[in-house]
């Protein structure tokens, strides 16, 4: 369910606000009809998605709390994912109704793009490690065993080794349960592309390597850290090799036998 268009965000080397324009979206009370309209056909999960979801509101003098407050509501809908939000818009008070809610599931995808200060203030962020770092901190404080998704730029220019290995070492720190990993990519009429120490593309390979190995790490401990824990999973109607599959609420992917009496229904299952 798109709830959000555009971008007042104007990162050094993105295009969005170029291609798409300002912010925007339609008011809170129109998007409960089309999640409605959902529900009126069965489906039982949704995902918010927007280029910058968080930002909600700008158009209409609305909040992202109050476009969840309401979703909340909506019959026949029972689980709600959230596809990204910037870490300077996450506050406690959105945090803290996901963990008290019985829709919102605890999963979060939450870009961060360099775990260096240098390259994100070169990249023109909205906010720094230490800001991320507290984002984490206060969702873990609220939901231990969240899932926790981080989108990741490697190969930005002016990022030598000492900043990529800040990076990793931030990543290991911080401990996301996934990593989105993006070898940075030259984009015309932006200011990133007519800057300076430009990296090489078989330097950019090398580090996505190295950031995917990290990923498959990160994931593990996440799948371990949750092993026996009791968990709800939604199936869905795909089959591969007689096996049919589903997410449990922080986004743990569960295999089971084909069973179509389980196709869109809600299961306990323990992990």
């Amino acid at each position: 369910l798109k709830v959000q268009e555009g971008g007042d965000y104007h990162c050094s080397y993105c295009t969005i606000p170029l291609g798409r324009g300002k912010s925007r979206n339609l008011p809170v009370e129109f998007i409960l009809k089309e999640a409605a309209e959902i529900a009126s056909k069965g489906i039982k999960e949704v995902v918010l998605t927007g280029v910058n979801t968080g930002d909600f509101g700008k158009s209409t003098g609305e909040r992202f709390i109050d476009l969840i407050a309401g979703l909340e509501k909506v019959d026949g809908i029972e689980r709600f994912r959230i596809s990204s939000i910037e870490p300077n818009l996450l506050t406690e008070e959105i945090v803290k109704f996901i963990s008290q809610s019985s829709k919102f599931l605890p999963h979060f995808h939450i870009p961060l793009q360099s775990g260096s200060n240098k390259i994100l203030a070169a990249m023109k962020r909205r906010y720094n490690r230490e800001l991320f770092r507290e984002r984490i901190e206060l969702v873990r404080s609220y939901m231990p065993f969240a899932f926790i998704g981080v989108d990741i730029i490697t190969g930005f220019p002016g990022e030598g080794e000492e900043e990529f290995q800040e990076s990793l070492m931030f990543l290991e720190e911080t401990a996301p349960s996934f990593l989105h990993i993006f070898p940075y990519s030259r984009r015309q009429n932006t200011p990133a592309s007519t800057f300076s120490g430009q990296v090489e593309e078989s330097e950019k390979n090398r580090r996505v390597a190295l950031l995917s190995q990290l990923s498959d790490r990160l994931h593990s401990n996440f799948i371990e850290l949750n092993r026996s824990r009791s968990e709800r999973v939604l199936f869905e109607s795909s089959v591969k090799g007689g096996m049919m599959y589903g997410y449990t609420g922080n986004y743990i992917r569960i295999e089971r036998a084909y069973d179509k009496n389980l196709i869109g229904k809600i299961v306990d299952i323990v992990i």
